[in-house]
């Protein structure tokens, strides 16, 4: 048999490191898709309750607090979501592969983010600032040329589909995971044939 085949490449520290960053973010991405659903659930759950007048429906501060929590969740889930793409790229780079191209919804959405404190608002939006700069760009760039600062729909910040966020995680998870065991049966063969 081949040796090569049998020799477990060893990676360099960069990659080893781009490699942990990629499962810390992919795991990120898995939890946080979860509690951006619970979130987006129960501020739905609580806000039919409210408009249906039922007995234990919410308070307004109820759903002002519900609102909060998804926007925050919704905004966490971003930014994980960057971070995996970026850390990804990092690891084809140690790898001297070419990186994944880059989500340009992902992009939209997480710039539309960085930038929000710098937005004009008006009518429940954010929209471009009368002043040239990084927001305005941002801004511009999301459908309509504005982010909608209600939440609701099947999308995160008016780009972002989360299911499939999360879906892409975990098959980052999976390969991860899928190389990490190959690798230990390579040196568990090199173990048996004395190498």
């Amino acid at each position: 048999m081949d040796k090569q085949w049998f020799e477990p490449a060893q990676p360099t520290e960069g990659e080893a490191t781009a490699r942990h960053f990629v499962r810390v973010w992919a795991e990120a991405v898995i939890r946080q898709a979860r509690r951006t659903r619970e979130a987006r659930k129960d501020s739905a759950d609580n806000s039919r309750a409210y408009d249906l007048a039922e007995d234990f429906s919410p308070g307004l501060e109820q759903l002002e607090l519900d609102f909060r929590t998804q926007w925050a969740e919704e905004h966490l889930l971003v930014w994980c979501a960057y971070q995996l793409e970026r850390w990804r790229g990092r690891l084809a780079r140690e790898r001297g592969e070419e990186p994944p191209p880059e989500n340009q919804d992902l992009k939209l959405a997480r710039d539309a983010l960085e930038h929000l404190d710098e937005a004009a608002f008006a009518d429940d939006e954010a929209r471009s600032p009368a002043e040239k700069g990084k927001a305005g760009r941002a801004l511009r760039d999301l459908p309509g040329q504005r982010l909608r600062l209600s939440l609701g729909g099947g999308s995160l910040f008016e780009v972002l589909d989360p299911e499939r966020l999360d879906g892409e995680a975990l098959k980052v998870v999976k390969s991860v995971e899928q190389e990490l065991a190959d690798r230990a049966v390579a040196a568990y063969a090199d173990l048996i044939c004395g190498r």
